[in-house]
């Protein structure tokens, strides 16, 4: 029965990560990398001119070269499920299921999913994926083994864990510095506590300070620093300190503000324990302290990039969330009956809000993989007319939990284009959801112009020329008149978009009046 539970977690924890990035169509820079694929010269190309990121570049190509939702989908939602089981591991020492496992692998999911600063661009996005998602389960993995082999005091050299050293060390510019921290955290605590060096260790540190260095020292992000980033760096130390402090270190560390509530609660029931004569591992607490600390580090060290975009606090959030972890794992091995009902209580009030925010991504993920479709059709339309520029309008998303739900909106012209086949594909912004011209019923209108409308109360006018009246709505049991400067508008093209909410019922016709 239990190992039921266990898998179904799981599960379930994969299938909703799996169903949202099915319904996540390739956008941004996803185009750019699928047209880099995976020519060698190419990636050095990019390397020596634009990113160190060779490991989240080489990421991106591979998945998208294979040209499968399906397997995108699967890969992505394997990836998050071993970054939160490396981190609900990571205090065991072990990768095997043993007691608790699946409370403290669920609390550290959900919390992964409810707190995530930008899961729309960390999770779902294949690129965005590579760069933070990706390239942060090497930095679990690697910081889940290197902790077993402090703990167990290893002495025989991995070669996989030096492989994971240098795929965590040239990970991403906030955690890379870290993970060679880390290492050499590692080797002074040896010094300290048992007067030596360990081959082994001294062999992970230098893998992780190669991987770190094909990073940093990119001849492409120097390049990007003379640059589009030229501005930035001719500011003093002192200035872009005081940027940094006063607009976004703190600001990007409010993202993350619902783990800082989990681990406030659990800090609270280990007070709550402590006070009724249970003891607690000094390890486990310590470590909860070294992982903030690290955390707050990787966000400080932005101090020395010229951006800090929301997605790039999920290294800083895997830290706290390997803090959430140590205290839980404290936690459970106390196992009180007043601490687990306590931690079934935060969990459940989580799970509350992981349905909710699931829900209302479900909803929006749903109408953009429609809206991808018209977007298509559009391409494929103006191709036909033999058209190399025109329009394509952007993504628009349902409302979410918060804005880091939905994915990024870049659009570059020259790259859409090229990938399609066509000359430049500017964007245009839209304020309502058009998926209803690929989902719902038509109806032809006076003037030429066509109806689009679904029983979710969505209604689309599109004509060759610009409209004005007025739109008779008939239900089997209403009728309604919308004035068409009441509509919501947009040109894509040569086309001319008006679209309303209506009510949610079975349309029975529609009208034009004068």
């Amino acid at each position: 029965m239990f190992k039921f539970v266990d898998k179904s977690i799981v599960f379930v924890a994969f299938l909703a990560v799996f169903v949202l990035e099915w319904f996540t169509p390739i956008h941004s820079d996803d185009y750019r990398y699928a047209l880099i694929g995976l020519s060698f010269d190419a990636h050095l190309h990019h390397y020596l001119t634009w990113s160190g990121r060779v490991v989240a570049d080489y990421t991106s190509a591979l998945l998208l070269a294979t040209e499968s939702r399906f397997v995108i989908s699967t890969l992505i939602g394997l990836a998050v499920i071993a970054f939160c089981y490396f981190i609900a591991k990571t205090p065991t020492g072990t990768l095997k299921w043993k007691k608790h496992d699946s409370l403290v692998f669920t609390l550290v999911f959900l919390t992964f999913w409810v707190a995530n600063p930008n899961i729309g661009q960390t999770v779902f996005w294949v690129v965005g994926s590579a760069n933070y998602l990706w390239t942060n389960l090497f930095v679990a993995a690697w910081i889940w083994n290197l902790y077993r082999i402090q703990l167990h005091n290893e002495q025989r050299t991995q070669v996989g864990m030096l492989l994971l050293g240098v795929l965590a060390g040239c990970s991403n510019e906030s955690v890379a510095p870290f993970v060679v921290g880390l290492a050499l955290l590692a080797l002074v605590y040896d010094l300290w506590q048992q007067k030596r060096l360990y081959g082994n260790k001294v062999a992970y540190f230098i893998s992780t300070l190669v991987g770190a260095s094909v990073l940093i020292f990119s001849p492409g992000n120097f390049i990007r620093a003379q640059g589009a980033h030229a501005v930035w760096y001719e500011k003093s130390i002192i200035e872009r300190l005081t940027i940094h402090l006063s607009d976004r270190f703190f600001n990007h560390l409010a993202l993350v503000w619902i783990s800082y509530v989990v681990l406030a609660l659990l800090a609270i029931l280990l007070y709550i324990a402590k006070r009724n004569g249970n003891q607690s591992n000094s390890r486990n607490l310590l470590m909860v302290v070294l992982m903030l600390l690290v955390g707050l580090g990787t966000s400080f060290i932005m101090v020395a990039s010229p951006s800090y975009p929301d997605r790039v606090m999920m290294s800083t959030f895997l830290f706290f969330l390997l803090a959430i972890s140590f205290l839980l794992r404290e936690l459970v091995t106390l196992s009180t009956t007043r601490v687990m009902y306590g931690i079934y209580a935060i969990t459940g009030l989580m799970a509350a809000v992981f349905v909710w925010s699931f829900s209302l991504m479900y909803a929006a993920y749903t109408r953009v993989y429609l809206q991808d479709q018209v977007r298509v059709n559009i391409v494929k339309t103006q191709l036909s007319r033999h058209h190399d520029n025109f329009t394509v309008p952007d993504f628009h998303f349902l409302k979410m939990q918060n804005s880091g739900g939905h994915f990024g909106f870049f659009h570059d012209p020259q790259i859409y284009g090229r990938y399609f086949g066509a000359g430049t594909v500017a964007k245009k912004k839209v304020n309502f959801d058009y998926s209803v011209l690929v989902s719902g019923e038509q109806q032809n209108v006076s003037n030429g112009a066509v109806a689009h409308f679904n029983p979710q109360g969505d209604l689309m006018l599109v004509s060759k020329v610009p409209l004005t009246g007025t739109v008779e709505v008939k239900t089997a049991n209403d009728e309604k008149r919308i004035p068409l400067d009441r509509f919501k508008s947009a040109q894509i093209n040569d086309e001319f978009w008006y679209h309303s909410a209506i009510p949610e019922e079975k349309i029975v016709a529609i009208t034009l009046l004068p």
